[in-house]
């Protein structure tokens, strides 16, 4: 039986997860060096094509396998990176590697802290999310547990928000501040209820960027928030980007079936299921058991 404890450890996590694919919408070229989609001339953050290979892998494909085997020329390349260093943290805790989850969290931290003298909008923007996983190393089984750890990740939200407010000081229409600033807002209110749901999807709606990513976290806001036909429709925009994406398969399926429609997410299952093998374990059997447990047996 899963606890009220349980589920907000995995959905911190797991927002860890998702966030990490957040802070890196820039690396979606496919040109030998990633180019800002966000941002042109002066303002573009070119990031290496091994970094990119990660995230497209992890994100785009839902192929964390892959996303796995290219990670160590990504950390040789970019160890100075506070992205490659988040992908490195979300395949740890893909992988339950919880020591190399915490140092690839803390890495992330001074690497931002380093970063924030010369790009203040990024470098803000990675310590709040380098204290976000910290948070959520706190709460989990090898730290000090969701009941143990909870004082601390509370205080972290603080420096988490701070970071997050410097980082808007610099440009509040910045599209990956927005998009950041959305999954934490998500994450805040699925965990801890800092700040409203309806935050969290005006955030996404407004600035965010790119679309498979924002529309992504606003299915998950909605289906939070039990409101099925939007979440229906936001993830539907997520899979017209990214169509072969199994966790994005899996997220439309629950949707189906919370929502009363039992026998077109049994597809969807059927689909994600069909690329576990790209899939961590943990994943895996979450889709297998949420599967069984709401679709009817043969």
């Amino acid at each position: 039986m899963i606890t009220v404890q349980t589920r907000q450890l995995r959905l911190w996590q797991r927002f860890a997860l998702y966030l990490s694919g957040a802070i890196a919408p820039w690396v979606l070229s496919t040109a030998v060096l990633a180019k800002d989609p966000f941002r042109t001339g002066s303002q573009a953050r070119p990031i290496s094509d091994q970094t990119e290979a990660v995230f497209v892998a992890l994100f785009r494909d839902g192929d964390y396998v892959k996303g796995k085997e290219l990670l160590p020329a990504a950390l040789e390349r970019d160890r100075q990176e506070p992205l490659t260093l988040t992908l490195a943290a979300a395949i740890a805790y893909l992988n339950e590697d919880w020591a190399g989850y915490k140092r690839y969290a803390e890495e992330t931290l001074r690497a931002a802290q380093a970063l924030t003298q010369r790009d203040p909008l990024r470098g803000n923007l990675y310590q709040a999310v380098g204290h976000f996983l910290m948070a959520g190393y706190e709460i989990s089984a090898a730290g000090a547990g969701p009941v143990a750890g909870a004082p601390a990740a509370l205080l972290r939200v603080q420096q988490i928000l701070d970071h997050v407010g410097r980082a808007e000081a610099v440009n509040p229409r910045d599209p990956e501040l927005n998009l950041v600033r959305g999954f934490m807002e998500w994450g805040i209110a699925s965990n801890v209820g800092f700040v409203s749901m309806d935050r969290a999807i005006q955030t996404l709606q407004t600035y965010a960027a790119p679309d498979y990513l924002s529309y992504r976290g606003l299915a998950l806001a909605y289906r939070d928030r039990q409101q099925w036909p939007q979440a229906l429709n936001a993830v539907d925009q997520a899979l017209a980007v990214a169509p072969h994406n199994p966790e994005l398969l899996y997220l439309k399926a629950q949707i189906l079936a919370a929502s009363g429609n039992r026998s077109e997410a049994q597809q969807y299952f059927q689909q994600a299921l069909a690329k576990q093998n790209q899939l961590p374990r943990g994943i895996r059997e979450e889709i297998q058991q949420f599967s069984r447990r709401i679709l009817p047996q043969s």
